[in-house]
Parts: C-alpha cells; sequence; structure tokens
C-alpha cells in the first residue's frame, strides 16, 4: 500500500475528516486531499505531526512507499544545495560589502558600478534561498535600531560622497522641464536603490548565519 492510501485508510480508522486533519496541523483541508491523493508530500516536520496527530509510528504511516523515499531523498539534496548557495553567498556579501564601502570613497572608480551591481546580484540569490529570517525575531527592536542607523547612515555616506555632483547638475538644469525632471527622477531612484542594497547587505553581513552543511 502506497503512502497516500495508508494516510487515508489511517485518517478513516481514527474517525476522522480531512478537515479535522488540517485543523490539527495548521493547514487547508486541500493539503490533506493532496496528499491522500498522492500528488505531494507532507515536509518531515509535518509527516512527524501527522504521526502525533494519528498516534502512529512513522514506519507504519510511511510502509515502504519507494516514490516517497526517494521524495525525501531530492528534498534533502535539494536542501544541501540551498545551504550552500546561503554558506557561498554569505560570505561574498561580506566582501562585496566592504569593497563597495571602500570605493565609495574613491569617487570616479570604474569598479564601483560593478561592485555595485555584483552586490545587488549577491543579495538577489541570497534572500530567497536563505531560509533563517525567523530566528532574526528575537533580536526585536535591536534588528530594528540597527536597521534604522544603517539607513541613515548610509543616506548620509552616498548623498554626501556621491551625491554632491549630480545635485549640482539638478541645479544648473532645472530649467530643462522633462530632461531634469527624469534626471531628478533616476537620481532619486538609483541612490535609494543603492542606500537599499547596502542595507540589506549589513543587514545580511550582521545577523545572516550559515547552516552546518
Amino acid at each position: 500500500m502506497n503512502f497516500a492510501d495508508n494516510l487515508k485508510n489511517v485518517r478513516h480508522q481514527q474517525g476522522m475528516t480531512q478537515a479535522d486533519v488540517a485543523t490539527e496541523l495548521h493547514v487547508s483541508r486541500k493539503t490533506i486531499s493532496s496528499w491522500e491523493n498522492g500528488r505531494t508530500y507532507p515536509d518531515i516536520l509535518t509527516l512527524v505531526k501527522l504521526g502525533d496527530v494519528y498516534q502512529i509510528s512513522l514506519d507504519r504511516l510511511m510502509k515502504e512507499d519507494l516514490g516517497m523515499a526517494q521524495h525525501y531523498q531530492h528534498q534533502e539534496k535539494v536542501s544541501r544545495r540551498n545551504d550552500r548557495v546561503v554558506e557561498v553567498t554569505l560570505y561574498a556579501n561580506i566582501a562585496l560589502l566592504f569593497l563597495a564601502y571602500v570605493l565609495l570613497f574613491l569617487p570616479g572608480h570604474m569598479l564601483d558600478a560593478v561592485v555595485g551591481g555584483l552586490l545587488l546580484i549577491n543579495l538577489i540569490i541570497l534572500a530567497p534561498a536563505y531560509q533563517d529570517f525567523g530566528t532574526w525575531r528575537i533580536h526585536g527592536w535591536h534588528l530594528a535600531l540597527i536597521t534604522i542607523m544603517a539607513i541613515v547612515l548610509n543616506t548620509v555616506i552616498v548623498v554626501t560622497i556621491t551625491g554632491q555632483p549630480e545635485a549640482s547638475m539638478l541645479a544648473s538644469n532645472a530649467a530643462n522641464g522633462a530632461t531634469s525632471a527624469g534626471y531628478a527622477f533616476g537620481y532619486v531612484v538609483g541612490r535609494a536603490i543603492w542606500i537599499g542594497t547596502l542595507t540589506v547587505s549589513g543587514i545580511f553581513a550582521i545577523y545572516g548565519r550559515a547552516r552546518q552543511v
């Protein structure tokens, strides 16, 4: 008997409806139906909770479903690959952040745009792969305070060091109408993205942790 059929039979033996199980596990009834129809499998933690709800061992719940075993093996490989991506991008984030601040104090350097782009791309890869945002909650107000301070500090640095030429140009081109407005918009958006990138990168550098792979 495969996992889906076994799951359905055990539920019937317990006299529970799909809605009852869904309530116990804090998932939707459609999720339970998907498991019992063999379309998807629960994750490991949910599988343990299922065993608790039905008061049976995982051995009895899983039986010898080869497809399920292969699913969890694949899931483990994906998780390990994801952890490796997080580890590499976290270290790359620290290196690129340090280099970005150094280049900020060397205005006009050809590498500043390249490093900024690499830092942003690295964050785009890191953020979806990172799974431990929940652990950041324990820092509470400390995290909020650091974030606010980082935004203020990065704003001062970026505007002071790289913003003056653009500000002067904006003033001199104020009579150019649409051209000036377009430049102003580009200036604001560009600086906002740069400040946001530095801030998020800094938060990851402080609070980000790689799992042991």
